[in-house]
């Protein structure tokens, strides 16, 4: 589990008209996507119950 001040920090990374889902497939954790892009440009903030997975957020691609 991550803390609110974590995920805080983690989202300031991303523009602020990004959108994001919760995601449990691949990947658990926030899907963050580019508004109006679905699918075409994605980064994800890893979050799940084990926090000691070492993954980084994934920024979105620069499209």
């Amino acid at each position: 589990m991550r803390t609110i001040a974590w995920l805080r920090q983690e989202l300031e990374k991303f523009p602020d008209d990004a959108v994001c889902f919760a995601y449990e497939g691949e990947v658990i954790g926030l899907i963050v996507e580019r508004a109006g892009q679905r699918l075409q440009s994605q980064g994800v903030i890893y979050c799940s119950e084990s926090d000691d997975d070492g993954k980084e957020t994934k920024l979105l691609d620069d499209a």
